[in-house]
């Protein structure tokens, strides 16, 4: 009798979130429906030389502002309006790195939120390590902690250390991406002041969504949402352990859904379990500090052209991404062989560069590495990786299946050419069906040829 296979193609639609920027007052908001803000022109920017940093340094009074980037100014010639022509004092706190021009009332009320020397210094000590903060140029790390202290103190109309929009927004999207636990915000709102036509300071003032108590109440679900999750957890995981529990139990315990409350952050997923792209992102990220696994955002494009957003994380010193939002079928709209099966899409935990770019394109705020090794892809460390028709290796994946009483198998291949002479030898020779139990005579399967895996459905 002859045997019947059954084709499922696979399908992605992915979206994210857009910046829309204006001139001198500027209202950043990410949220879905905006557009794609590109990015790259802004990282461009920031390849700085230190060295000509120190020689702008010693910049002498009068010299053109705009010509100085993070210079150190002296700020004692510039008038304040609102104090009849007073100078700034000599003796105010402005011998740490300035490149705005503050007047002492500026100074003054930098330093009614907190914001002094010291505070700064151990803003930033406190952020070593995080992906962004480490990656973005060291003269920006004033910045950063001055954006992130304005945000976590809820002050407003706050001059900080810059003279450039540009420079301000790509600060504050690095404090975003390293800080998913900032789930309160709505943008913000920046007033660029000038003098003689020239940049002198920019006063930030960031967007909030919900109240004090209102983020109280959201905080207390979030930490019973983290205390449910680590329960789960194996003691001895190791951080290849935590990864894949980690991106099961997001997708496990969330749905995608394009208007979701609050799904441009964590509470979209902690607390409606319900989110798009950014929420899955930014609940990885932050589950995964709780456990002590280094990760990242990475923004990008996916192949829909939709902006979209996933995870960079490390394991053992190596990079891999991972995109919890393709792993869940929930997204898909029933277009993937995945969303018949209660599994889970493994297709995209722990994936190398080259994989990734067949269906996503990296346009991230900072600079991302090539991810390059696979000892701790998820096929890999579940013997589901061939390079070559390994007999005895599919017969251990389809009996351990059934064994498991899954619905189905996915096995994964090393290149394209591996891919085709295992899908001839499965399918157009129809060997499948020798690991298959006996009178089975129609199976339905699955293929991604960007992954190089087949999918298996064994109910």
């Amino acid at each position: 009798m002859k045997k019947y296979l059954i084709a499922i193609m696979a399908v992605f639609v992915v979206t994210m979130f857009g910046i829309i920027i204006t001139t001198n007052i500027l209202e950043n908001q990410k949220g879905i429906g905006d557009g794609v803000f590109s990015v790259k022109s802004i990282v461009n920017s920031f390849k700085v030389d230190k060295n000509a940093i120190n020689e702008q340094r010693k910049v002498i009074k009068g010299e053109d502002p705009a010509k100085t980037f993070m210079a150190d100014v002296d700020t004692s010639y510039v008038e304040d309006s609102e104090k009849g022509g007073q100078s700034v004092s000599e003796g105010a706190d402005t011998a740490f790195f300035h490149a705005s021009v503050l007047t002492e009332k500026d100074i003054k009320t930098r330093e009614a939120y907190g914001i002094n020397k010291e505070s700064i210094q151990k803003v930033c000590e406190e952020n070593r390590g995080k992906y962004c903060y480490e990656t973005m140029d060291e003269s920006l790390h004033q910045l950063y902690a001055e954006i992130l202290m304005t945000i976590k103190k809820r002050a407003t109309e706050v001059p900080l250390c810059t003279r450039n929009q540009e420079e301000m927004d790509f600060a504050y999207r690095c404090v975003l991406n390293d800080h998913p636990e900032i789930y309160n915000l709505n943008g913000y709102t920046c007033v660029l002041h000038s003098a003689n036509q020239n940049p002198v300071k920019v006063v930030f003032t960031a967007k909030y969504i919900m109240s004090e108590i209102e983020e109280a109440t959201f905080q207390k679900k979030i930490d019973d949402y983290v205390k449910t999750y680590k329960s789960g957890m194996k003691i001895d995981a190791s951080d290849y352990d935590k990864v894949k529990y980690t991106y099961e139990y997001l997708i496990l315990n969330t749905e995608y859904v394009l208007d979701s409350p609050y799904n441009q952050n964590i509470c979209s997923v902690m607390v409606y379990h319900q989110s798009v792209c950014l929420g899955y992102a930014k609940a990885m990220q932050y589950l995964l500090e709780q456990v002590g696994v280094k990760s990242t955002i990475v923004e990008g494009i996916a192949a829909s052209g939709e902006a979209h957003a996933w995870n960079m994380l490390q394991i053992g010193g190596a990079y891999y991404f991972t995109d919890v939002t393709w792993g869940d079928s929930s997204y898909t709209n029933g277009n993937s062989v995945v969303k018949v099966l209660s599994g889970i899409n493994y297709d995209y935990l722990n994936i190398t560069s080259d994989e990734l770019e067949h269906t996503h394109t990296i346009d991230n705020v900072v600079p991302i590495p090539r991810c390059v090794e696979i000892q701790d892809n998820y096929y890999v460390r579940e013997g589901l990786y061939f390079d070559y028709i390994n007999t005895n290796a599919l017969s251990w994946a389809f009996k351990n299946a059934f064994e498991r009483k899954d619905d189905h198998v996915t096995i994964k291949c090393i290149n394209d050419t591996v891919f085709d002479e295992m899908k001839y030898y499965l399918l157009e020779e129809q060997k499948i069906f020798d690991y298959m139990p006996e009178g089975v005579e129609t199976l339905s399967y699955g293929e991604n040829s960007d992954m190089h895996t087949l999918t298996f459905i064994l109910k």
